[in-house]
């Protein structure tokens, strides 16, 4: 991917339209196997499949982090990032067929980090990917229905994401860089970051002119969009519709947070870490070996 990273760009963003255009058509067919097999069925087989999916990266993960000398805080990020997808599932799904999100993103996670070698500028791709993601669905699929834009399902595309990062760590092989970590100006230019701190800035702006909404106002006709059209009535609710679980919904001022906060804790990653094949400060290339230092 790095010696054809136009194909590889090209191809990520494919992947990326395939897997969110055709929703509606998915959301048929899985209406489809539980008129067949029954909701409460579907819900078991999602969680079985992902549980599965997990159990498997997590022996990769593992087998692949085996004599590197950057185990240690590679498997400490694979274990939180699985505590954070857990969380996620016990407080901000509805149903397991949401589980979806997480090895829809794995490979996008993947890819992103082989080539842009960052684990922060990945992660805030992923969140430009997801957020696009759920872009289409509230201005297009639910266009005029009361209902939030869904940051719960960025952040569930980001945590997907982030497994993907990790894994791909492991298999790319990483070292210490050693007393000196990098700048944390250096992480911050880095394009991907800069779109995402770009389109925070940009949203500020925007809510402070009074030209966006955090929610639906029918008196102010002034504003240009509302990041919700919905005001939840609580914190912890269940919408028999949505499944059979109580959830938190992300408020617009919540996600964003959030979605920051998990890519700046990802970014120590850059600070702390060097990928096989990036390049050292010298301009030389870094191709790291089992237990290299």
């Amino acid at each position: 991917m790095g010696r054809r990273p136009r194909w590889s760009w090209a191809a990520l963003a494919v992947y990326a339209a395939a897997v969110t255009f055709p929703h509606e058509n998915v959301q048929y067919e899985v209406n489809q196997i539980a008129i067949r097999i029954s909701l409460h069925r579907l819900y078991q087989v999602s969680a079985a499949i992902v549980l599965t999916l997990g159990a498997l990266l997590t022996l990769m993960v593992f087998r692949s982090l085996a004599g590197q000398a950057a185990r240690r805080r590679l498997a400490a990020f694979w274990v939180l990032t699985i505590a954070l997808i857990w969380g996620a599932w016990g407080g901000l799904t509805a149903n397991n067929v949401e589980l979806v999100h997480y090895p829809q993103y794995v490979p996008e996670g993947m890819a992103l980090l082989a080539l842009t070698l960052s684990p922060a500028e990945s992660l805030a791709w992923v969140a430009v990917f997801g957020g696009l993601d759920e872009c289409f669905q509230y201005w297009d699929l639910m266009g005029g229905k009361p209902v939030p834009y869904d940051f719960n399902d960025v952040y569930m595309d980001l945590l997907g994401g982030a497994a993907g990062v990790v894994l791909a760590m492991a298999i790319l092989r990483c070292s210490p860089r050693g007393a000196v970590p990098t700048p944390w100006k250096r992480i911050l230019k880095r394009p991907g970051v800069v779109v995402v701190l770009t389109l925070t800035a940009l949203g500020i702006l925007l809510w402070s002119c009074g030209l966006m909404a955090l929610y639906n106002d029918a008196a102010n006709t002034h504003y240009w969009f509302a990041l919700s059209r919905v005001k939840l009535p609580a914190f912890w609710f269940i919408v028999p519709a949505n499944g059979p679980a109580k959830y938190h919904t992300l408020s617009p001022i919540e996600g964003p947070i959030l979605i920051l906060a998990t890519i700046a804790l990802y970014a120590t990653l850059d600070r702390r870490l060097r990928i096989l094949g990036e390049p050292k400060p010298n301009g030389s290339a870094q191709w790291a070996s089992a237990g290299e230092p």
